[in-house]
């Protein structure tokens, strides 16, 4: 059997900004709906499927770097529950040097490659008075073989932000009631998936992300997805619609699947109009059973839009300040005037 893979993003390897290209391009920037009803309560059917022994427990620390304003830990300790065979629990903590209790942002990142998007941001936020968290993603994540097992892999990654959680609402300078998640690409995908299914998120921003997870694997252009797809279409001599038979009768674990019980006034999606690697009408329909959350539209692929790093970075900031604390959202706009 051929090596299957969630690898859905290859990384910025060098970001180059081009500020005479970034302010030719455009984008749309639309609030929530206002017709919005509100989340669909969890039923307990699904909250029992995810449920775990919540982490109590100890961790390891070491320090990775200092900076003016934060240092970053790197944070590790095992999980309380493994569909899986996997390692620890691995997070880099950049932890405000002050004696406040902070807000903190959970950064996701991309399932493959570095960290570097996901270092941009957290140390932003950071420079900006927010704690921030990345979860490193488990190497067994990209290891497993059959599709059937993709499913289980979902579940451990949704468990293993619960307990990211857990450990965040052990710490006295963490303001755990005011806790936002970010991520992009898969990174927004696991950011979908956790603010569905636990309510301690109280902001998420989901960017160049999806559901109907059966449909992306099957027709992303990205070029690890295309690798691996062929590769085991050919191993099991399956055609593509076999392929997208298999994925679509096995993955539960699906923000589509999810999205009605995700907060839409406490949400904002990014997407991209020419993404192909998680491709746009699969990020349009998240938005849609989500119930039409505020929204920014980039004119850009899946990778352009990193023309947009600083936009995006602001008005994430700006949104998260605007649902976990309010007044530093007016003392921000006050200060622009």
């Amino acid at each position: 059997m051929e090596h299957f893979s969630l690898h859905g993003s290859k990384p910025f390897s060098k970001i180059i900004l081009f500020p005479a290209l970034f302010f030719l391009v455009s984008c749309a920037h639309l609030p929530m709906d206002s017709r919005y009803p509100g989340p669909a309560p969890l039923p307990l059917a699904l909250e029992q499927e995810y449920s775990y022994p919540a982490y109590t427990g100890s961790y390891d620390e070491r320090v990775l770097a200092e900076e003016e304003k934060f240092v970053i830990k790197r944070i590790t300790f095992s999980s309380t529950r493994n569909l899986i065979p996997a390692g620890p629990i691995a997070i880099d903590y950049y932890d405000i040097r002050d004696e406040k209790k902070h807000p903190v942002i959970m950064v996701l990142p991309i399932l493959g490659g570095n960290n570097a998007i996901a270092r941009i941001f957290a140390a932003y936020f950071a420079d900006n008075g927010y704690a921030a968290v990345i979860v490193h993603r488990q190497r067994e994540y990209k290891k497993i073989k059959q599709i059937h097992r993709v499913d289980r892999v979902l579940r451990q990654m949704v468990l293993d932000h619960r307990q990211v959680l857990d450990w965040i609402e052990t710490r006295k300078e963490l303001d755990a009631e005011r806790t936002g998640v970010f991520g992009v690409s898969m990174g927004g995908i696991k950011a979908a998936l956790v603010s569905a299914l636990d309510k301690r998120v109280s902001a998420s921003v989901l960017a160049l992300a999806g559901g109907d997870l059966a449909y992306i694997l099957t027709h992303s252009t990205e070029r690890g997805v295309k690798k691996r797809r062929l590769k085991y279409m050919e191993a099991n001599k399956l055609t593509l619609d076999q392929f997208y038979h298999e994925l679509e009768t096995t993955i539960a674990c699906d923000p589509m699947k999810y999205a009605g019980h995700i907060n839409a006034a406490r949400s904002m999606m990014i997407l991209a109009l020419f993404d192909q690697a998680v491709p746009f009408q699969k990020g349009r329909e998240l938005k849609e059973k989500i119930g039409n959350p505020e929204t920014i539209y980039l004119v850009s692929g899946h990778y352009s839009a990193i023309l947009y790093l600083y936009y995006v970075r602001r008005s994430a900031l700006n949104f998260f300040r605007k649902k976990l604390v309010p007044q530093d959202y007016s003392r921000a706009v006050l200060k622009s005037k």
